[in-house]
């Protein structure tokens, strides 16, 4: 009897274990997220444009890779399968217009639905535009599953090479660019630098130490002067995030090329006086100084700022 209500026990345990998901229930779940409504999956991976799918270096690495619209992974080795997906705007039906401008903060050509306790997780590697991205595709790497993105260059000089890689890794449930160093530095100074672009414009200071905050603002939410904040210990998650991006080893200097665009600089004093700057024209050169980014205008706009006299 105890044999037969085992086996029940390890059959209903099993028989309700989620199965893993199909074309449909995956397009279903990236329907939910705002922005991807009308979004399908990428099947044909010419581009649908006679000038480039004429370039044969093009044609070639097409081929080559062998892309699929889905590829099935564990990613968070949470024992359940993730979903990188590579998408397609819906076709627009002819309307007679001759031009079509598609503009879009986030690329949508590919999505990471990541497996958790509530179900699933959107990630977007395009996020911001950072990567101008064609395609991607799982790789792995010393048993280690990474993401391989195909882009388009931004600044194409040569006809026949159009396209370029970058590989990202899953690290604390996000993408992020692929790094082989686990080297941690002591942080000791944080100092950005935001210059304003054409318009809006916002220009401040703002250093951070391990028990100090300091917000010296020329134009941020009308505050002129130097102002003195209270969340110091975000001091510590700020910190390592640089060194999980490896900041050490990211560019001097990031640009899209653009005058109006505003710009930050990122001065890392770390070990002992050593100093890195990052220079970031546009603030989209990794995935991983965007979101520093995004958590430092968090902190700034939560902060209840005073004035120092």
């Amino acid at each position: 009897m105890k044999i037969v209500i085992l086996f029940l026990g390890l059959f209903f345990i099993f028989s309700c274990e989620k199965k893993n998901l199909n074309e449909k229930e995956v397009l279903e779940i990236i329907h939910s997220k705002k922005g991807f409504e009308s979004m399908e999956l990428k099947t044909e991976f010419l581009y649908g444009e006679n000038f480039i799918d004429s370039i044969q270096s093009f044609r070639k690495i097409i081929k080559r890779e062998n892309l699929k619209p889905i590829y099935e992974t564990d990613l968070n080795n949470d024992g359940k399968q993730d979903y990188l997906v590579n998408l397609k705007h819906k076709k627009i039906v002819d309307d007679g217009i001759v031009v079509k401008i598609l503009y879009e903060d986030d690329s949508k050509n590919c999505i990471l639905l990541l497996s958790n306790s509530k179900g699933y997780k959107l990630l977007n590697p395009g996020k911001k535009r950072v990567y101008n991205i064609f395609s991607a595709k799982i790789i792995s790497d010393k048993n280690q599953n990474l993401i391989k993105l195909i882009n388009f260059k931004k600044n194409i000089d040569d006809r026949n090479d159009i396209l370029e890689f970058d590989t990202l890794m899953l690290k604390n449930n996000q993408i992020t660019e692929f790094s082989k160093s686990d080297q941690i530095h002591n942080i000791e100074v944080i100092t950005l630098t935001k210059f304003g672009g054409y318009a809006p414009r916002k220009e401040f200071k703002l250093n951070l130490k391990k028990d100090s905050i300091i917000l010296d603002s020329k134009f941020y939410k009308k505050l002129e002067g130097k102002y003195l904040g209270s969340k110091s210990e975000n001091f510590k998650t700020f910190s390592k995030h640089l060194n999980d991006i490896d900041f050490t080893n990211l560019k001097n200097v990031y640009s899209i090329g653009c005058c109006d665009h505003s710009s930050i600089e990122t001065t890392i004093t770390y070990d002992k006086g050593k100093k890195k700057t990052i220079y970031d024209n546009g603030e989209m050169g990794t995935l991983g100084l965007v979101k520093f980014y995004d958590d430092i205008e968090k902190l700034m706009e939560t902060e209840k700022w005073q004035k120092i006299n």
